[in-house]
């Protein structure tokens, strides 16, 4: 049960990254829809023959900060279990992804995971200027599978953090519902293309409230964990915080689902509210 927090944390993590060619112009965000000090948790529940059993908790945070005399914002996901089943599978998962304040490209993406003793440490720089990353190191449980390459990217190339950020400043209005949108994310050295499925507008009630959201399909790849041809399901407030609220996928053994449960320093006001 407690693996399936990471796959969901990484659908979360990539969950708008669908959404980037939705413009006539590459890499374009209509408004930033964040703040430096924005902080946002997620409830992850597993479910297996209809019991809902949660099982850890996603946090993103983001600052203001400079690296390499230039100024970014520099975003942070953890991803952990609850304590009640470290005893047996332990995960603690932290990404960090640091975008341009300007165009909010990713500059810096860094990886470090530890899932019940499993390891793996990333880090690559972005060289839009080059349409290359290159690859500081990677390790897979201590040992270094890669170091000092580079690995082809395209103008609209994001990590799977960045593209949080990033495409939370689309403009929904500019889609039509069952429009579908390709983009491309690097996640473990490679790019992998993604697509969703924007499927329009829906009331969702939460503990927040009722609320006017963007219901999206991203699609998901073929693996030990999701079948392919499957989709995930987003909700994300129809206002200018674009924030998700419910996240739900299904997978080869059970559901999954993450669900808004703190938020602090929106930059905008929950104008999505309803009720």
């Amino acid at each position: 049960m407690n693996r399936t927090i990471l796959y969901l944390w990484v659908l979360l993590l990539t969950f708008c990254s669908s959404e980037l060619l939705a413009q006539d112009t590459p890499c374009y965000e209509q408004k930033i829809s964040f703040q430096a000090e924005e902080e946002l948790q997620y409830k992850i529940s597993y479910n297996w023959k209809a019991l809902w059993m949660g099982a850890g908790t996603v946090d993103f945070s983001i600052k203001e900060e400079s690296l390499n005399g230039q100024p970014v914002y520099h975003t942070k996901a953890i991803g952990k279990t609850f304590k009640r089943y470290e005893w047996f599978y332990k995960v603690y998962d932290v990404y960090e992804s640091y975008l341009d304040t300007n165009s909010l490209k990713p500059v810096r993406f860094v990886r470090d995971i530890n899932e019940g003793g499993f390891t793996k440490n990333i880090a690559y720089d972005f060289e839009f200027d080059n349409n290359q990353a290159h690859i500081d190191y990677m390790y897979r449980k201590d040992e270094l599978q890669k170091q000092n390459e580079y690995t082809p990217i395209n103008f609209c190339t994001f990590d799977m953090l960045s593209s949080v950020y990033y495409t939370r400043n689309i403009n929904y209005d500019l889609l039509a519902p069952n429009d579908t949108i390709p983009v491309e994310v690097l996640m473990d050295g490679q790019v992998y293309p993604l697509y969703m499925i924007y499927l329009g507008k829906e009331n969702l009630k939460t503990s927040f409230g009722t609320f006017r959201c963007l219901k999206i399909k991203p699609s998901l790849m073929d693996g030990d964990i999701f079948e392919g041809g499957d989709f995930m399901t987003i909700w994300a407030t129809d206002d200018d915080n674009r924030l998700p609220l419910l996240i739900e996928s299904p997978l080869k053994v059970g559901y999954v689902k993450a669900v808004l449960k703190e938020h602090k320093n929106l930059k905008y006001p929950m104008e999505a509210r309803v009720d």
